[in-house]
């Protein structure tokens, strides 16, 4: 049996979850990299890893689905026998005012950001319970602490995951496994795209400059090695609240 260490990335085929997924290929990990529907972005994050060297899976789930991801989870597990480190880096974000946030808006963004984090965490609780072993990096966002115009769904679903990260740390300490967030800063993506201007203005930041991909996915990889660190956020960004 190959002995490398197993990951999974949920959001692998996002722009942050992707560069993450990179990160722990190139240092010879394996990793499952989900997706929902963009599997053309999925399959260039794996290629990528595995021209580097690497060994990189897809697993096509839904993540409002419950059975789809105890089956992903459980293929992931009886094909490589452990999982180490799970990063959750899903996010859908719609970019409208409370007031024109329609009720399948809300519920499909909580959905998505709070929910199936929610049914990942019970999914594995068994798997690193019995490892005694585990970590799990959530990708979060300052929105949730900051609160933006015309993100109150995200934010909300965003703040909701915190306190779930934190709940869950003091839970799960006792069986040796830690859970932190990260607030990735702003990137250029499909997600990030409506308020990329406004949050790019002078004064939102210290630093004249956004952090970089390869710096957060880097964070992420350091911090998701930490032996002694749970419950805690990093900002990654120069963004102070």
């Amino acid at each position: 049996m190959n002995t490398r260490s197993n990951i999974m990335v949920f959001g692998g085929s996002g722009v942050i979850g992707g560069a993450i997924a990179k990160v722990f290929g190139h240092q010879g990990w394996r990793v499952g990299l989900h997706y929902h529907q963009h599997q053309t972005a999925a399959n260039a994050t794996a290629a990528a890893i595995r021209k580097a060297g690497g060994e990189s899976h897809l697993y096509q789930a839904d993540v409002a689905n419950n059975l789809q991801i105890q089956a992903i989870l459980q293929e992931f597990i009886q094909a490589h026998h452990s999982l180490n480190v799970l990063v959750w880096a899903v996010g859908v974000a719609p970019s409208k005012l409370l007031l024109k946030t329609s009720p399948e808006d809300w519920t499909r963004t909580l959905h998505t950001n709070l929910t199936g984090a929610y049914t990942v965490l019970k999914a594995i609780a068994p798997i690193f319970e019995q490892q005694h072993d585990g970590a799990v990096i959530f990708v979060g966002s300052l929105s949730a602490e900051l609160g933006v115009a015309g993100q109150a769904a995200y934010a909300a679903s965003k703040a909701g995951l915190t306190g779930l990260m934190q709940t869950v740390a003091k839970e799960w300490g006792a069986f040796n496994i830690r859970i932190n967030m990260v607030f990735p800063g702003w990137h250029t993506s499909p997600l990030s795209e409506p308020g990329w201007q406004s949050a790019m203005e002078p004064g939102n930041h210290t630093l004249p400059r956004p952090s970089s991909l390869q710096y957060v996915a880097t964070t992420v990889y350091h911090l998701a090695l930490s032996p002694n660190t749970s419950g805690q956020i990093w900002n990654l960004d120069s963004r102070i609240w």
